[in-house]
């Protein structure tokens, strides 16, 4: 019994210590590239908490984004992901522009007032299960030359759905 017993510890322990935990954003802790632009650019993450599932020997955690701008058009000059850890944002990705018509469909960097621009297949993947926090973020120009941007904050979760 006694071995049984500290199997349980040794095992919880292990557990416990293994996860791991990236903490919860902050509302108005931006980074400071975000912190001086005015927002602009609506960004939508659906569904805003993602629980992965796994295919084959990968995890997936399958979501989309959308941005749109209801005031201008827009030319995007800047977007990507951040992550969070450390108590901070930090930056996981800039996306070559070249990719923003293959993801979103806008062409030419420029987005269409009150057009909505959708990356369907916007998914995270890895080889091991994990939560935490991510923000999509987008920087642009208006027509009058006013450098603006979007975000938003989407979190993935460790609860396997198969």
């Amino acid at each position: 019994m006694k071995k049984v017993i500290l199997f349980l510890v040794v095992f919880c322990s292990i557990s416990i210590y293994s996860q791991r935990n990236y903490g919860t954003p902050i509302h108005d802790k931006l980074p400071d590239k975000l912190k001086i632009l005015r927002r602009l650019i609506e960004v939508n993450n659906f569904p805003k908490s993602i629980d992965p599932i796994k295919i084959d020997d990968r995890y997936y955690w399958k979501h989309n984004t959308a941005i749109l701008c209801k005031e201008s058009e827009i030319k995007i000059i800047e977007y990507g992901a951040y992550l969070f850890y450390n108590n901070t944002w930090n930056l996981r990705k800039s996306y070559p522009l070249k990719e923003l018509n293959k993801n979103f469909g806008i062409k030419k960097q420029i987005m269409k007032q009150s057009q909505p621009y959708t990356w369907t297949n916007n998914w995270r993947t890895d080889s091991s299960v994990y939560g935490g926090w991510a923000m999509w973020y987008f920087i642009g120009v208006t027509q009058k030359g006013e450098k603006v941007c979007g975000y938003e904050k989407i979190e993935t979760t460790e609860m396997l759905l198969n």
